[in-house]
């Protein structure tokens, strides 16, 4: 399987002129999988240092699912720290889950169906035998603390409910520690603006509300604005919505018409990820 991840791996800051990038040989502690619906953007992943064994934790930084018509699986994983010492690093993975390359050959002869009914391959790190490389150097800038939210009132695009400059309250899922002190407790309200909406439309023309600034309070009940871009697509939150059997419809379905953005707090558990600098 690792012969067919796509590895990339990038220096976040201009400090290589004056910092030495040394390559580090890491591979998980536990399997690590897009297919794990409990794995999420903002959660800690650990690593083994294979010629130390030193551990080294790491923040995922984006995670996209898999989807049909072979769309792949990725996730970006950065912020990595030595567990033992608090030291921190500067460098990046970024990994893509493998191509169905035989079957969409079969396909293109006509040979097996059409590919848009088979999804894209998952990302799947095992224990020793997944094996990156990655280039690292000291890390000078802080790193951006990840905040889980979820929506605590109805979002949706249907009859032009959400408007550009609307308030969107969600709550925040989990405690929030600056400088190992609490920051923000859990099911503390924050809000979203609504800085952009687009309808749905016709083939795959889906719906999408887009997020740029939020506004919470800390523990010491001091206003605190996050500039951090969020979109909610209809596309994306299909996966969290009814079983697999009424999500294969509603990926189909988006090829005759695009889904608007509907999410009902009582209904479905989505948890999205902003990011505090």
């Amino acid at each position: 399987m690792i012969k067919r991840l796509l590895l990339i791996c990038l220096l976040l800051t201009g400090i290589s002129s004056i910092a030495e990038e040394v390559p580090v040989t890491i591979t998980p502690l536990k399997k690590i999988t897009t297919a794990d619906k409990n794995l999420h953007e903002g959660d800690y992943v650990e690593f083994k240092n294979v010629k130390t064994g030193d551990i080294i934790t790491g923040i995922i930084k984006e995670l996209t699912p898999n989807g049909f018509a072979g769309e792949q699986a990725s996730i970006l994983i950065n912020n990595f720290q030595d567990k033992a010492t608090g030291k921190k690093f500067n460098g990046q993975i970024y990994i893509k889950g493998g191509e169905h390359l035989k079957y969409q050959e079969l396909a293109n002869n006509g040979i097996l169906p059409a590919t848009y009914i088979i999804r894209g391959g998952e990302v799947i790190l095992t224990p020793e035998k997944s094996q990156l490389v990655v280039f690292f150097n000291d890390f000078i800038n802080s790193e951006d603390t990840p905040v889980k939210i979820t929506p605590a009132q109805k979002i949706s695009t249907c009859h032009d409910e959400t408007e550009v400059g609307d308030k969107i309250k969600f709550k925040i899922t989990k405690d929030i520690y600056k400088n190992g002190k609490l920051y923000i407790k859990k099911d503390t309200p924050i809000y979203g603006l609504v800085d952009y909406v687009s309808e749905n439309g016709w083939s795959y023309d889906n719906a999408q509300i887009d997020f740029k600034k939020f506004y919470t309070k800390n523990t010491n009940g001091k206003k605190i604005t996050i500039d951090s871009p969020l979109s909610i697509n209809s596309f994306d939150i299909i996966q969290y919505k009814g079983n697999k059997f009424a999500q294969f419809f509603n990926y189909c379905g988006v090829a005759f018409r695009g889904k608007e953005v509907e999410i009902i707090p009582t209904k479905d558990e989505i948890e999205f990820n902003i990011w505090l600098k």
